[in-house]
């Protein structure tokens, strides 16, 4: 008998500069290697049934990404999750799985929400840091449209940002070593989903910080305010 599964993983260290396209390759060759019963497409491009949830934009690391695999048969959760953490390169691994309804949405298509964490390192002195900072993000997030320049294939184009961006929140600050940690909540769906070094830099550039990005991580993904799955 047919079997969905729902699978949660973590992204993250060198991997994280490899692109969905090749993600997908490392990850049609780990089923392969792990020997999972995976459905094959019909066609004249045969394919393992698999669908991935939103691509991560490349650099920025996870431990909330997801895929559903649809299999030939059953197979226990437990046997799945170890034979393919077995097989996966470093950077990868499953954290865990659930059966699902095969007539359950795609993952991009009910995805309508994302959390990042973003941790920075300020390059200036201030003796009023933190209310400077959560002032600055109050009328970040009051503004009504944030333009900024994307380039794409046909080139710059101007896109406003500011639907997108649902919160922006401090999380921690560290004022004597400099560091700041921030939330950033950001809406995904048909229209497309916001890389979070876009909302973040128009941030940093309407304000005059003068921080450095240290690092970018997802850490969560939801359907109607509900994470995809817990651990």
């Amino acid at each position: 008998m047919e079997q969905v599964i729902r699978v949660k993983y973590i992204k993250e260290g060198p991997i994280k500069y490899i692109s969905h396209l090749n993600l997908v390759q490392v990850f049609t060759r780990t089923l392969r290697r792990a020997n999972i019963p995976v459905l094959i497409s019909l066609g004249f491009n045969p394919r393992f049934r698999i669908s991935f949830g939103p691509p991560l934009a490349l650099g920025i690391s996870s431990t909330s990404e997801y895929f559903d695999i649809r299999l030939k048969k059953e197979m226990k959760i437990e046997e799945l999750t170890e034979k393919l953490n077995q097989e996966l390169p470093l950077g990868l691994k499953i954290i865990c799985a659930k059966i699902i309804l095969s007539s359950t949405d795609s993952l991009v298509k009910s995805i309508d929400q994302s959390t990042y964490i973003i941790t920075m390192k300020l390059n200036t002195q201030s003796d009023n840091l933190k209310n400077e900072i959560r002032e600055s993000i109050e009328n970040y997030l009051d503004l009504k449209e944030i333009w900024i320049d994307k380039k794409g294939k046909k080139g710059i184009k101007k896109i406003n940002i500011r639907p997108s961006i649902l919160n922006l929140k401090i999380v921690e600050i560290d004022t004597p070593n400099r560091n700041l940690m921030l939330k950033l909540d950001i809406k995904m769906g048909n229209d497309g989903n916001l890389n979070p070094n876009y909302a973040i830099k128009a941030w940093l550039s309407r304000y005059n910080y003068s921080f450095d990005i240290v690092e970018i991580s997802r850490v969560g993904m939801f359907i109607a305010d509900k994470e995809v799955m817990k651990n």
